[in-house]
């Protein structure tokens, strides 16, 4: 499992404490300010051990949910506008309003890691809202395969996180005209 520095102060009660697990072979040290218990095989981002506010969103959201077959280059991040950024090569930050940042966030636990993703029906609002920064030829297969989806794209909850945005009409026409 893995743990911030805070959870280790916490288990540890000192940085000292912390070495001599460390010397022990006890915890192992992943990065500055993350820690594990075990052997380290770790692919995901520790942004999100160590942030609350970031979300899997378009492409990565896309690939979680398997409506593409494309990988993405990065792994992109939404968080709030008043976040700090993320200095990562391998991350793109999103910044979003705090009016709707959070609508449609589900936590997920992948490898002991808790993952927070928009929903399948909030990634498909991202979609259409983030058109014209993905190919041509991205965008209609991930819609698509949005299409082969419809029985279990919850269309009620769609509609209902897409009143919240300035886009509704666009994000109505689109739905109406190419899922359902």
């Amino acid at each position: 499992m893995f743990y911030t520095y805070k959870e280790m102060i916490k288990r540890y009660n000192s940085d000292y404490q912390i070495k001599k697990a460390l010397k022990r072979k006890e915890i192992k040290k992943v990065k500055p300010g993350l820690y594990s218990d075990r052997d380290v095989f770790f692919d995901l981002p520790e942004m999100f051990l160590k942030r609350d506010d970031t979300v899997l969103t378009l492409q990565s959201a896309f690939q979680f949910h398997g409506v593409t077959d494309y990988i993405p280059e990065y792994t992109y991040v939404a968080t709030p506008r008043s976040a700090y950024p993320i200095n990562s090569p391998e991350v793109k930050q999103i910044f979003m309003s705090n009016d709707y940042h959070l609508i449609g966030v589900e936590s997920k636990t992948i490898d002991e890691v808790r993952i927070r993703v928009y929903d399948l029906e909030r990634s498909l609002i991202e979609l259409i809202r983030y058109e014209k920064k993905l190919s041509f030829e991205e965008y209609h297969h991930i819609l698509r395969k949005f299409r082969e989806k419809k029985d279990i794209i919850d269309f009620n909850k769609l509609m209902g996180y897409a009143k919240n945005f300035k886009s509704y009409k666009k994000i109505a026409r689109v739905v109406q005209n190419s899922i359902m």
